[in-house]
């Protein structure tokens, strides 16, 4: 498993977090349904959901000239999430 941290930017707030996972697609997947809501100020329970379910349509765009980063961004009704990905270790 490889470890991916997010950086993700959410109107105004910068949220942090890391998950373990085969790739950056499943990474991105688990990371929507690990999201504590709570903790996110602004995306609520629905925001969380709409948040998932756009998530399993998106291909992040990986960073020219970088390894083991990629971005992507998602509109949610409560606003756009900005989301750089970067692959932080492998076990």
């Amino acid at each position: 498993m490889k470890t991916y941290t997010f950086i993700a930017e959410f109107r105004g707030g910068t949220y942090i977090s890391q998950v373990k996972a085969a790739n950056v697609s499943a990474a991105m997947v688990l990371w929507s349904k690990e999201l504590n809501p709570a903790e996110i100020k602004f995306l609520g329970e629905k925001g969380k959901l709409e948040l998932q379910t756009e998530i399993e349509a998106e291909n992040p765009t990986k960073v020219e000239g970088i390894e083991n980063v990629w971005f992507f961004c998602l509109r949610i009704k409560s606003g756009y999430f900005m989301v750089n990905v970067v692959k932080t270790s492998e076990m």
